[in-house]
């Protein structure tokens, strides 16, 4: 029986010029025509409708997302809901009865209303009041949502940029340290140079100084012979 329930988010609400008349069920007027004494019951436009429930079709959700949407559906299902257990109270008494399953609707809201001051409007309202549940879940959603990207975004956004900072002082210490590499093994070339002259001059002035004295060495040996 639920899609008879289902089929009220389509429903129009008729105008009751007679409020004494809403108190007792009307006969059931055919399909798409409005009865003699109008009671202010929903009125599904199509008895097609009726056995449609669905009001808009999503295909392909994915299983995470269908569990998601059940999730919400749980709050904001107007099975749920009083109105639908009161409609209930009088619709499935009508289950076995022969009649055409808008006239079963109609009749059921008529005695609801009669009995305990269920109206159109009060149905109606039930759903404005499950959109209400639907945006606070939607807020708390948000709000949920907002947290998580603190704790989960931001805080690894804080840690990414900690460490491309702390990456960019490494290669600027590595910068100055290339300077310093390449300053030093410029003053090592210099002083490896300086050294090799030093070494070459120092042979060359004791190899010169060898001769000289083996030179000298000579000439006094031969005065010493005269």
């Amino acid at each position: 029986m639920n899609k008879f329930i289902d089929s009220l988010k389509h429903a129009i609400v008729e105008d009751d010029p007679d409020p004494k008349a809403s108190t007792k069920p009307s006969t059931p007027a055919p399909a798409g025509m409005h009865s003699d004494a109008k009671a202010p019951v929903a009125v599904v436009q199509d008895s097609a409708m009726v056995t449609s429930a669905p009001i808009a079709s999503y295909q392909s959700l994915g299983e995470e997302t269908e569990h998601v949407y059940k999730k919400i559906l749980a709050k904001t299902d107007f099975q749920s809901t009083a109105v639908a257990a009161t409609i209930h109270k009088y619709l499935d008494p009508l289950a076995a009865i022969p009649m055409d399953e808008r006239m079963k609707f109609k009749t059921a809201v008529v005695q609801a209303q009669a009995q305990e001051g269920l109206t159109p409007e009060k149905i109606l309202a039930t759903f404005d009041g499950l959109k209400v549940a639907l945006q606070n879940e939607q807020d708390s959603f948000a709000s949920t949502a907002q947290q998580s990207k603190s704790q989960e975004i931001t805080n690894r956004q804080k840690k990414v940029q900690d460490v491309t900072d702390a990456i960019a002082a490494k290669q600027r210490e590595i910068s100055q340290l290339q300077q310093q590499l390449s300053q030093v093994s410029t003053d090592l070339v210099e002083a490896q140079s300086k050294i090799q002259r030093a070494e070459s001059q120092f042979t060359i002035a004791a190899q010169r100084r060898a001769v000289e004295i083996d030179q000298e060495k000579s000439k006094y040996a031969s005065l010493l012979q005269g």
